[in-house]
């Protein structure tokens, strides 16, 4: 394991310690617990035959000084969460500068959350491609009906140049569509061996509006246009309701998912750290004066009861 900062292995011993004492407290809490349980099970029996013998009610007291101490434990163990409420935040980012020094894979992932800046963007300038390319076709499909010589099954001249433009309005949003894919592409071959490989970015699906409208030039019969007309803008109403939606829920979700698993990663190297300290730097023996200490400094008194020993 690389060097540690000396803060980081005070906190790292700190917390080492903290653990202990919640363990030890939590141990005896679960104990007291079940010994008060036992108690109030036989008090009844107990007190009949105490009564009847003319002693007083030992156990009734002797629950009472069980609850009492169980109070008291459990008051050290909300002193002991204050305490660790108040040094985890930063040991955990202490962590992660440790982790983003020492783990470049860690930090590559880390960068490419740059992509999600601009991914909605990217979504906007389909957006418009997409508006772009229902206007041209609405254009074209409007000049075919109204120039349409039935009787040489020709578009007029206006309505070919239309749909000339919705071509190149179509060309446009393939384009956007390809640039978006490349970019999630991209995003997810940057990631690829870094801790954040699974938040990927959404992909637009493919669909050929430039093939589509081309063929509205072969077609000869107006009814057939019209259906072919048909069949695109239902595409393309499709698409924009509901996989523009659909993608930018993807994008939100590849956001949240890439903070998730930095955070995830950074806690199992704190693991990985806390292991190496205890197995190197801990010693039980100084668990109560490390305890309270802490308390004294950070609440302004000590609840910790226990002194123990190696």
């Amino acid at each position: 394991m690389a060097d540690i900062s000396y803060e980081l292995k005070q906190e790292l011993i700190n917390d080492a310690h903290l653990r202990v004492a919640r363990s030890v407290l939590e141990e005896t809490r679960n104990d007291l617990r079940t010994r008060i349980e036992g108690l109030e099970k036989t008090r009844s029996s107990v007190d009949r035959l105490m009564a009847m013998a003319g002693r007083p009610r030992e156990v009734v007291s002797t629950i009472a000084a069980t609850q009492a101490e169980l109070h008291k434990v459990e008051a050290s163990l909300a002193s002991l969460d204050k305490v660790v409420e108040h040094l985890s935040p930063q040991l955990i980012e202490h962590a992660e500068t440790y982790v983003r020094t020492e783990c470049p894979e860690f930090l590559k992932g880390l960068a490419t959350v740059n992509d999600f800046a601009d991914w909605q963007r990217s979504i906007e300038r389909f957006q418009r491609k997409m508006e772009a390319y229902l206007r041209a076709v609405g254009t074209a499909r409007n000049m075919i009906s109204s120039g349409y010589n039935r009787v040489e099954k020709r578009i007029s001249k206006g309505a070919d140049e239309a749909l000339g433009l919705a071509i190149l309005a179509a060309a446009e949003l393939e384009e956007e569509t390809a640039f978006i894919n490349r970019v999630a592409d991209a995003h997810q071959s940057a990631v690829a061996d870094t801790p954040h490989a699974t938040a990927v970015l959404p992909r637009v699906p493919v669909a050929s509006f430039r093939e589509w409208t081309e063929r509205l030039r072969q077609v000869n019969d107006i009814a057939a246009i019209q259906e072919e007309f048909a069949r695109i803008l239902g595409m393309c109403e499709l698409l924009q309701s509901t996989g523009i939606v659909a993608l930018d829920e993807a994008v939100k979700r590849a956001t949240h998912e890439h903070s998730e698993l930095s955070h995830s990663f950074v806690l199992g190297y704190l693991r990985q750290l806390r292991a190496h300290a205890d197995e190197h730097w801990f010693k039980q023996e100084e668990t109560a004066s490390r305890v309270q200490r802490m308390e004294r400094e950070l609440l302004g008194y000590s609840n910790f009861p226990f002194e123990l020993e190696a």
